[in-house]
């Protein structure tokens, strides 16, 4: 390749002799996948979005700054990322790199019929973020993406459609820079799957949450899926049973980017973050994270 570093990342080095080969044993994402799949209790997350809600109903009557679940499972995989950054690596070509900032994506349904079309959100999202600046960033993607003015990326697909052979020569040539290290920044800020995370929120439109492949095309070494919401009963420590409120939750991983344990500690962080979401107001101690991670 021609440039060892790329706009979007930095390839890591002094790796362990394990590591650096896994990209050679398994060339592609898929065949380095991982499917996992947890039903994750939401309880508490959909009491805390209430709770920020009604305060907001209290002090304003602006919608904008509005809270939902999906902006709390959004803001709880940027701090997960934050914690736990080897989350944040990818492969490129045989090279295993550290992105250099913490994005994630998902689609957009402009509105809920089976006309209306969709749009991409790409959501960069700062380490120290709190919940509240997160859910501007996450408020205002949504917003862009709903709207009727198309956004950068849709701006780009349109011209590879609209050019005749263009899908063709336009791909072919991102290919060919993004091989070598040259695709220009840009580009790869627009393409939403060139992320951290994509996400599919499929309880939105009331479905299940099937396993999803990994995308071979950008750099996105996680997948999930979120399903629709649902009770099931749980038994307290004394005893008793309560009905709580869960998702499922579907995630597909690139294996290569770290070991079985770091993804345990990870998906633990996430679920812990789930369960009690006001840690998220604080700020995250990124230094310690930097020292446990790398």
């Amino acid at each position: 390749m021609i440039f060892i570093d790329r706009t979007d990342g930095r390839k890591l080095r002094n790796l362990s002799s394990f590591t650096a080969l896994m990209p050679y044993l398994m060339r592609g994402r898929n065949e380095s996948a991982v499917y996992f799949s947890k039903d994750i209790d939401v309880e508490n997350a959909l009491r805390y979005v209430h709770r920020k809600n009604a305060e907001l109903d209290s002090t304003s009557d602006e919608e904008d700054g509005r809270y939902s679940l999906f902006g709390v499972v959004l803001a709880t995989a940027a701090r997960t990322l934050a914690l736990k950054p080897r989350l944040n690596w990818f492969i490129h070509r045989r090279g295993l790199y550290e992105r250099n900032h913490i994005c994630l994506s998902f689609i957009v349904k402009k509105r809920l019929t089976e006309e209306a079309g969709e749009s991409n959100a790409k959501i960069y999202f700062k380490p120290e973020d709190t919940v509240s600046e997160s859910m501007e960033r996450i408020n205002a993607a949504i917003e862009e993406a709903r709207g009727d003015k198309p956004n950068d990326g849709d701006r780009e697909a349109e011209l590879c459609h609209s050019i005749p052979f263009g899908k063709a020569i336009i791909t072919s040539g991102f290919r060919l820079l993004d091989h070598f290290n040259l695709a220009p920044g840009w580009m790869i800020r627009n393409d939403p799957l060139f992320t951290s995370i994509f996400f599919a929120n499929l309880g939105s439109i009331g479905l299940d949450t099937p396993f999803h492949h990994l995308y071979e095309w950008g750099s996105a070494s996680l997948f999930v899926v979120m399903g629709k919401m649902f009770q099931k009963e749980v038994i307290r420590h004394d005893g008793s049973t309560s009905r709580r409120h869960f998702i499922n939750f579907k995630v597909s991983v690139d294996e290569r980017i770290a070991d079985g344990l770091y993804f345990a500690h990870a998906a633990s962080l996430f679920h812990r973050l789930i369960g009690h979401p006001e840690l998220l107001e604080e700020r995250p101690d990124l230094s310690a994270a930097s020292i446990r991670n790398h």
